[in-house]
């Protein structure tokens, strides 16, 4: 009776040891974009390495665009109420909720990587606080790439530009076209090549990843890449499944986004240069705004900066100090 006793305590103990682990903490993440998108792919890795690194006790779940249900302009919100417990989400599309996020539209304010750095850390605290009264808090950021224009002749002096027809993405984006002289056109994307072609359109403002995506190429014969704004998506945590968690996994899960943000950067920086690779490769001549453009830009740009002060006085001082540092 002992031996067999000693059997079956041995042959638990050897089942227990072949008991598949399961995570103790699963949690979802919502982003817009879709699986051949940079943002989505970096939000994949970064669940897994969590996963691995975790042993499988926090499991995240990427739900690309629309999987879940939750609209692109209510990531904050969503995350905030525990609707996901985490998401990737393009910062200006929040502002709706937190009028601050819709910074980094405004023109010639960040323009490139070096200075969204430099932004992030002047900003950084305000993004905090914002985020915390949000119940959630930033994991990591990744800037997307700039937006320029397309155009049937080149773009390079500020003469250049006026009047042109040029498709706007969105409001700021529209006003600051207009500040330049162009004539800026709101027009359904999937309209744009047509429009292109019957000559009702002269251009569109985009990426190099949308202009190469949308074949723009086949429509418009040089790109110039105005870079006069740079916005990112962050990527949010909500604070009480955050601190649901253990000491060590918060640890791990810290170190982890830390450690690969600089990975993202240059996955969205090689988005950026390839693309223009496959534009220049498909036919396209890539133009540098001369002098002339260069200060229409800073002009426009900061009469815009001044309007965002009126709605969102708290901006001020904290452009002040970014621009102290960049020399704008």
């Amino acid at each position: 009776m002992k031996l067999m006793k000693s059997i079956i305590a041995v042959a638990a103990v050897l089942c227990m040891g072949h008991t598949p682990a399961y995570a103790e903490t699963k949690w979802d993440l919502s982003t817009a974009w879709g699986a051949n998108n940079f943002h989505a792919q970096s939000a994949i890795k970064f669940a897994d390495a969590v996963r691995e690194s975790t042993d499988g006790s926090v499991d995240i779940t990427v739900h690309l665009s629309g999987e879940i249900g939750v609209k692109i302009t209510e990531k904050l919100s969503a995350v905030e109420n525990g609707i996901v417990q985490m998401a990737d989400m393009l910062l200006f599309l929040q502002a709706g909720e937190a009028p601050f996020l819709g910074i980094d539209t405004l023109p010639y304010l960040i323009q490139g990587q070096d200075e969204m750095k430099t932004w992030l850390d002047v900003a950084g605290p305000k993004y905090d606080e914002i985020f915390a009264s949000h119940n959630q808090k930033v994991l990591y950021y990744v800037p997307w790439p700039s937006p320029g224009i397309y155009t049937k002749d080149a773009v390079v002096s500020a003469d250049d530009i006026k009047g042109l027809r040029i498709r706007a993405f969105n409001a700021t984006s529209f006003e600051f076209l207009n500040k330049l002289g162009a004539a800026p056109v709101e027009l359904p994307f999937g309209e744009l090549a047509a429009a292109v072609a019957a000559g009702t359109v002269d251009g569109a403002a985009t990426s190099t990843s949308t202009g190469v995506n949308s074949k723009l190429y086949q429509f418009t014969a040089h790109f110039n890449p105005l870079n006069w704004s740079t916005s990112p998506d962050a990527v949010t945590v909500n604070l009480d499944a955050w601190n649901a968690l253990s000491d060590g996994e918060r640890e791990i899960i810290e170190k982890l986004a830390n450690d690969m943000e600089a990975e993202f950067w240059a996955v969205s920086a090689d988005e950026d240069s390839s693309k223009t690779k496959i534009l220049v490769e498909n036919g396209m001549s890539v133009s540098n705004a001369d002098e002339s453009l260069q200060a229409k830009m800073a002009e426009a740009g900061k009469a815009m900066w001044e309007a965002f002060y009126t709605d969102v006085p708290d901006a001020q001082s904290i452009v002040e100090a970014y621009t102290a540092k960049v020399g704008k």
